[in-house]
């Protein structure tokens, strides 16, 4: 049998990457009483919001607001997404503690999403880091679409040009990173063996898997990146999300599946299933149904109909 970690951080990431994706833009008091209840079942890291000016991420514009009504509470990690120095001072400046800087391994994404290439980007590196350190703000990296790409004539992202963004990243003192797919194009062996050499290569490193579900490889991506020792995932209640600059992409794997998954493994999350999924059902409300994506949230609707207090 593979050897997990006896604990897994879930980080929730819906009133980020969820609400981005949303039909609406949505009350800064009702994502603050989300994030409250998420705390109240146990959740003890969540993705805000982002600070860009970018038009991909126009419904993230009032993330300052979020922050300012939001009473962080102790031990629990508030974060939010940036892309340049901009953002992190933006951050600063509304309580924000913790910072996660985005780019992309393809170059095409990169580009659409920001108007840069991704060696551009990384110009920037050292002046974020600067902005972080000076405001006491904690600085984490992410790096979009470390597996595949699902634009023309890329496919599956050298291995070589991942590490250099790991190793620009590692340069200017970032020792916490996210793999993220959000293409969804990650199979469990690319994920396992890429997490597991990445591993190796650069162990000071504390490593973090954004899945999201489009070809329904989540969960079992997630599965492999355990193996490989990770123990810190990104995920969203109902499944909801996606990508404004990348057609077909749908949302993180959902939270409540991914708790539900562990706990059967007997590895804790420190989340209450049950609540979780009551926190999942204010959220469908919210969007109408529109982009959400969980088996737990179906099942729970079956109970309902059926009068059931069956759990399966």
């Amino acid at each position: 049998m593979p050897q997990y970690s006896k604990e897994v951080i879930i980080t929730e990431v819906s009133f980020r990457d969820g609400f981005q994706s949303a039909p609406e833009v949505y009350l800064a008091e009702d994502k603050v009483r989300l994030m409250d209840m998420m705390a109240d079942a146990g959740c003890r890291s969540m993705e805000v919001g982002a600070f860009s000016n970018y038009h991909s991420m126009a419904k993230m514009r009032k993330t300052n607001e979020v922050f300012k009504l939001l009473e962080q509470r102790p031990g629990i990690e508030y974060r939010a997404l940036i892309f340049d120095p901009d953002g992190a001072k933006e951050a600063a400046d509304c309580g924000c503690k913790k910072v996660k800087l985005n780019i992309s391994a393809s170059l095409a994404h990169h580009t659409s999403g920001t108007g840069m290439t991704p060696l551009e980007a990384m110009g920037k590196f050292a002046d974020v880091a600067k902005v972080a350190s000076d405001s006491k703000l904690e600085l984490m990296g992410s790096i979009s679409l470390p597996f595949g790409s699902p634009f023309p004539g890329e496919g599956i992202v050298p291995y070589d040009e991942l590490s250099a963004i790991i190793a620009r990243y590692i340069e200017v003192g970032v020792t916490e990173i996210s793999l993220t797919d959000a293409a969804g194009l990650g199979t469990p062996k690319l994920i396992y063996e890429r997490s597991a050499s990445l591993g190796k290569k650069f162990p000071q490193v504390k490593w973090v898997l954004h899945m999201h579900n489009t070809y329904g490889m989540g969960l079992a991506g997630i599965a492999a990146a355990m193996q490989a020792g990770i123990a810190k995932f990104d995920t969203s209640l109902a499944g909801l999300g996606g990508c404004p600059y990348m057609a077909g992409a749908t949302g993180n794997v959902a939270t409540e599946d991914l708790i539900y998954m562990l706990d059967g493994m007997d590895i804790s999350t420190g989340i209450d299933l049950e609540k979780a999924i009551e926190v999942g059902a204010v959220i469908r409300k919210m969007v109408g149904d529109r982009g959400i994506d969980c088996y737990q949230q179906r099942l729970a609707d079956v109970r309902k109909s059926k009068g059931s207090g069956m759990k399966w």
